[in-house]
């Protein structure tokens, strides 16, 4: 009997130890402040379907988008100095459209206020246009991808002292370019898409003289046929789980389990949800202090790439790695035959 129980208290002990060491534990360095070419604003992280990750603030410009994995170099400039760049989004491409391009982005330009579309050509030559543009956009942040539709997704906010309803919302570019704005809420950022695309996962923010007093994410029904959203869900608030509201929430990624993976700025983390809201793991950004965005790259799809200001020089953009044991939603479509 004594036996049994011993075998019992060593199982659980161990499973113990197992849970402790998956729900805490710290990334690894990529580019680090002494061999970093991107500036503090590092945002936008992004894949292509090669698994090659991208992000913004390239040599401390707001208009320059830079390669992160599998070099580090310049990648796009835009045409305009103006502009300042955020979310970044490549789009999956036919065999047809292959034949004369290689790659589309969109890059949500929060100066300029608009979704930039770019397409680079077989010929080598680059087309910059505006995709869409709408007179109620507040400052476009963040962009997620119906691939099934070609509907675009996008947040928005304007960083006031106190944050009123009407400082962010929710809005929909349709394939055509067509843009409505579908909800008014406070400032928006962090926004991510299901694996199957029938939720919608939506951050929102208040602040109280300049300070984040609430931090929630929202999760959405999707229409499917019409790109419409309800069935408005709290899916976390921070306040509730760790008192943590006065991080903002940033950049957020799903994984092929359905996952969302989540850039808490301000905090130094990277938080792990279920579907089912619960939390699974938390990372620990080894040199970053201030959190902004995320994605999965890399040959197979499965390295997080966390990007934000470096801890131990805030006047540059620093990269943090994390091998997840399944690729990210974005690379596992563009990739899919």
């Amino acid at each position: 009997m004594w036996k049994t129980s011993l075998q019992i208290l060593l199982t659980l002990s161990t499973l113990s130890f197992t849970l402790a060491q998956l729900e805490n534990q710290t990334t690894t360095p990529f580019f680090t402040p002494q061999n970093t070419l991107f500036g503090n604003s590092i945002e936008g992280t992004s894949v292509d379907e090669l698994g090659n990750i991208f992000a913004t603030n390239f040599l401390n410009e707001t208009f320059a988008i830079g390669q992160i994995f599998p070099e580090q170099k310049e990648f796009f400039l835009s045409n305009n100095e103006s502009s300042s760049f955020n979310g970044i989004r490549f789009l999956k491409l036919t065999k047809e459209e292959k034949i004369n391009i290689k790659s589309v982005f969109l890059a949500a330009d929060k100066k300029r206020s608009e979704v930039t579309k770019v397409t680079f050509f077989q010929n080598n030559s680059a087309e910059q246009i505006t995709f869409c543009k709408d007179a109620s956009f507040i400052e476009p942040n963040d962009l997620a991808i119906s691939y099934n539709s070609g509907r675009i997704y996008i947040s928005g906010q304007n960083f006031t002292n106190i944050t009123q309803k009407g400082d962010g919302g929710l809005w929909l570019c349709e394939p055509d370019g067509q843009a409505k704005q579908l909800l008014s809420l406070g400032r928006t950022n962090g926004i991510e898409l299901s694996p199957d695309e029938k939720v919608l996962y939506l951050s929102e923010a208040f602040n109280q003289n300049f300070i984040p007093i609430s931090n929630k994410i929202w999760k959405f029904s999707v229409d499917v046929n019409n790109g419409q959203v309800s069935n408005q869900e709290l899916f976390i608030d921070f306040a509730q789980l760790d008192s943590s509201q006065f991080a903002d929430i940033d950049g957020m990624r799903c994984d092929v389990e359905g996952n969302l993976w989540v850039a808490r700025n301000g905090d130094s983390k990277v938080l792990k949800f279920s579907a089912d809201k619960k939390l699974l793991l938390e990372l620990n950004t080894e040199q970053i202090i201030k959190t902004a965005n995320l994605e999965f790259g890399g040959k197979n799809g499965s390295t997080l790439f966390i990007v934000g200001k470096c801890k131990d020089d805030n006047s540059k953009g620093c990269v943090d790695v994390f091998e997840n044991s399944v690729p990210g939603r974005a690379f596992s479509v563009l990739t899919r035959a």
